[in-house]
């Protein structure tokens, strides 16, 4: 079995993470990077139905009133910051790749999207930025995955601490920070009209 492939930035200094206290709950943050991701999930292989479908009595985005630990923050032992070379290597052969660029304070950079049958991952400047999911058979380290119930998530969600009195088509989770290190991972698990999970979707900032 191989590991759970690390975040070099961590050993090399590089990377997203910043000195701060406290939990990383960004509201503001989080509302400004869901239109990213709901592009994002856009490119998952799913058939259009699921895609269009949402949920009856939910139109908009809920918030976890609290924080998933980092650990949480990967599919297929594939954590985000992860080295992107090391990950292709781990997942094998995909079945498609797209390339783009985009452009931040650290200048222009492309970004290539990796698509295997049950994930997909993007990478960013050599580190794992992103990594999703469509499949049932696909969880977190926590048992999150597509197919869950609104209540299966709610109850596996508590065991973690974490709650939310909102009900949203999608419900987006931020990662802990630590002493060191302030995190802006997000989780982001999209319902369908049945409110069961069509897809899950976890990002980090560029690096």
């Amino acid at each position: 079995m191989v590991g759970v492939i690390p975040y070099e930035g961590l050993l090399t200094g590089r990377g997203p993470p910043r000195r701060k206290k406290g939990c990383a709950i960004l509201p503001m943050l989080s509302k400004i990077r869901h239109v990213a991701l709901v592009l994002s999930f856009g490119q998952l292989a799913l058939p259009p139905a699921a895609v269009s479908q949402r949920s009856d009595n939910a139109t908009a985005s809920s918030y976890a009133d609290s924080c998933l630990p980092a650990s949480e923050f990967q599919l297929r032992e594939i954590a985000l910051h992860a080295d992107g070379e090391n990950a292709l290597e781990h997942l094998g052969k995909w079945v498609r790749i797209k390339t783009d660029s985009g452009e931040d304070d650290g200048g222009r950079y492309e970004r290539q999207t990796y698509y295997f049958r049950d994930i997909e991952i993007e990478v960013v400047r050599g580190l794992v930025t992103r990594v999703a999911t469509h499949s049932a058979g696909t969880a977190t380290p926590s048992g999150l995955r597509p197919g869950l119930s609104r209540d299966a998530v709610r109850r596996l969600l508590l065991t973690k601490g974490v709650t939310s009195k909102q009900i949203g088509d999608t419900l987006e989770i931020a990662a802990c920070s630590t002493e060191e290190l302030a995190l802006e991972d997000l989780i982001e698990l999209a319902f369908d009209r049945t409110g069961r999970v069509r897809a899950i979707s976890m990002s980090s900032s560029s690096p």
